[in-house]
């Protein structure tokens, strides 16, 4: 039993009530402040290194998305636009920041990932709160009521940090909950559906009070767009993820007012001018913005100025010409506030930076027929959905019959500089075989398919069906009939052409040999160890489909844990397929002859056609296969652009 204080001369002493209730009448304070004044009153965040004062004179279109938060006729809001923009430290930190000290009730804030969550609950929100004065002195300073997930204060507030799960979203009332880097995730939970409507379900009881926020820059891609006719004018090329969600709402656009014109118009990256120069660094120094009603310019010297007289307009408030338009019933009304700006505007983003990236990006797409890096700065520095530049799925197998060029089978033709064989294992029960394609490249990575063939019988083995999952002596087929298979030259100078290498997948469905389980993997890794004892393995290489995340578009790894074989001496080459495959479909789809040009194979039959478009992009811009839809074509193509790079 634990007794109250003992003093010698007073005896027993009780605790104050009185002077309790006046330290703690603060709690109790109505909000007098909007968000924006709570935030640029005291608030401090993290700038990576350390801490800085929170002024939303540095991100002044960031203002009214903020001060949209408490507001009741709204019930969501939707903030759209490139990374380090300041649209999370307004959106988060400035939300969590006026909900703890002038509108308290529980929060859940969701990331990407589990891992994020508590990486940004240990550095930025940790900072934030140890600084922020108004903050700092509401934390009730128990272990228990601050850890990485969770976090209550004195006025009884709850913040919890979370990634988006059935657990996260299910059985549990708040009255805020919001979302950064909602592209980063997947759009749906489970089985639950949506992520944002279930986020909207949790703030359900607390009515006109609660509020869903969700921010994020662009992570989906554009398949099939919009003509740019058939857009309303604030309106976002579909596609799912934030995109989506801000299309729902009332679709306010951040506009600049041109000081020569006095005209409204939007900055987005079109309005953005440089010099053609040859040199990328040059040129970039020369941007500039170009009005498109008057054709005035303006240097990035006039930004800040340009971002603090901007206004945020809905769909219909200003027409074509710039004016503000009064009429109420042209304006598009929701219940859903939602902002889309450009990486133009953005205040830690400089226009030379971005026109030097793109220049960049550019060159890269047009060498090699890479989109990532174009898709990257689109989404990222830029603040819009990305259009691919390829038709992914739309080609189909027929429209590329009908451009196939009819060059001889087998014969290494004029231009062609080497030839690079790629070989994809069929194993299992079902049909097991290698499937194999000879593919030359030339002047400017032209490239022509000269052979396609199957191994299907092993003469050695008194003409048996082979098996790559189980008989490791049908790899050795592989020596003779691809890696030393010769094809002679079209110039009839009786030369011929052998290839400078091989490549093939080391993966393949496993079967089972006197009652063991075997596997492609293992099998392909010892016939690299006899290749070795031959002098061949510099002609051949394994390789293995990696993740779309993979920094580098070929990496070469040496397995040594998974398999028994391979003991890190075996060069396996990690695709980034994804990537990969843009180039291919890049070159395939490109009609006039030039760089990359894809001379497709007339004698080829109709089958190879529709296994090289058997595949399309999705959403989140990652190739997908249907299932039981052959596509060896597409992936024998893939390895080659992989052994060219």
């Amino acid at each position: 039993m634990k007794f109250p204080p003992f003093h010698p001369k007073l005896g027993v002493v009780f605790a104050d009530a009185e002077a309790i209730r006046k330290s703690l009448a603060y709690l109790c304070l109505p909000a007098d402040k909007t968000p924006v004044e709570a935030a640029d009153h005291g608030l401090w965040v993290s700038d990576g290194i350390d801490i800085t004062k929170f002024m939303s004179s540095q991100a002044p279109y960031m203002r009214e998305p903020m001060n949209c938060l408490p507001r009741r006729i709204y019930e969501a809001v939707i903030v759209v636009g490139p990374a380090r923009s300041g649209k999370t430290k307004a959106m988060i930190e400035g939300w969590v920041n006026y909900a703890i000290t002038q509108a308290p009730g529980d929060m859940l804030l969701i990331y990407s990932t589990k891992t994020k969550a508590n990486e940004m609950s240990k550095v930025d929100l940790a900072r934030c709160f140890s600084a922020t004065e108004e903050i700092a002195k509401l934390r009730t300073g128990r272990k228990s009521d601050d850890n990485i997930a969770h976090k209550r204060f004195k006025n009884g507030m709850n913040l919890k940090l979370d990634s988006a799960t059935e657990t996260s979203l299910s059985a549990a009332t708040y009255r805020y909950a919001g979302c950064t880097d909602y592209d980063r995730g997947d759009d749906s939970v489970g089985e639950e559906g949506s992520k944002f409507q279930l986020m909207l379900m949790r703030v359900q009881n607390a009515k006109s009070s609660g509020m869903a926020m969700a921010e994020s820059s662009p992570g989906r891609v554009v398949r099939m767009p919009k003509r740019a006719e058939d857009l309303k004018p604030h309106e976002a090329q579909p596609c799912g993820g934030i995109a989506e969600l801000y299309n729902q709402g009332d679709r306010r656009r951040f506009y600049w007012c041109c000081p020569d014109c006095e005209a409204y118009f939007l900055p987005h990256f079109e309005v953005l001018k440089w010099e053609p120069l040859e040199d990328f660094q040059e040129a970039a120094k020369t941007a500039y913005v170009e009005c498109p009603r008057c054709s005035h310019v303006i240097t990035e010297n006039k930004k800040r100025a340009l971002n603090l007289d901007g206004k945020w307009f809905r769909e219909g408030e200003v027409n074509q010409f710039g004016e503000v338009v009064a009429d109420e019933n042209k304006i598009r009304k929701s219940k859903w506030a939602t902002f889309w700006f450009e990486g133009i505007i953005a205040a830690y983003a400089s226009w030379d930076k971005l026109v030097y990236r793109f220049l960049n990006a550019e060159e890269l797409y047009n060498n090699s027929g890479d989109e990532e890096s174009l898709k990257s700065f689109m989404n990222v520095n830029i603040g819009r959905p990305y259009i691919m530049q390829g038709r992914g799925s739309e080609i189909g197998a027929h429209e590329l019959m009908e451009r196939a060029s009819s060059y001889p089978r087998g014969i290494i033709p004029h231009g062609g500089r080497f030839l690079i064989m790629s070989i994809d294992v069929q194993g299992g029960k079902s049909n097991p075989r290698f499937i194999v394609q000879a593919q030359v490249f030339g002047e400017g990575l032209q490239r022509w398919i000269i052979d396609r063939f199957e191994i299907v019988m092993n003469p050695h083995r008194n003409g048996d069906r082979i098996n790559p999952a189980i008989y490791a002596e049908d790899w050795d087929l592989l020596i003779d009939q691809v890696i030393a298979k010769t094809y002679p030259l079209a110039d009839e100078s009786g030369r011929s052409m052998k290839s400078v290498l091989t490549l093939c997948d080391s993966g393949g469905s496993g079967a089972e040999k006197d009652g063991k389980a075997t596997s492609v993997t293992e099998l392909s890794y010892q016939f690299f160890k006899r290749l070795k004892h031959k002098r061949l393995e510099h002609l051949f290489r394994l390789v293995k489909g990696s993740s779309h995340n993979q920094k580098d578009l070929v990496k070469e790894s040496f397995p040594d844990e998974r398999s028994q074989h391979a003991h890190g001496e075996i060069p396996l080459l990690l695709l980034n397929t994804n990537r990969l495959k843009n180039r291919v479909s890049s070159s395939y789809e490109r009609e006039e002859f030039g760089a990359r040009f894809f001379h497709l194979p007339a004698w080829a039959e109709r089958s190879w056609f529709d296994e090289l478009t058997a595949e399309f992009v999705n959403e989140k811009g990652l190739w997908e296969c249907p299932p039981k839809v052959r596509n060896e074509s597409f992936d024998l193509c893939n390895y080659a652009e992989a052994g060219m790079h």
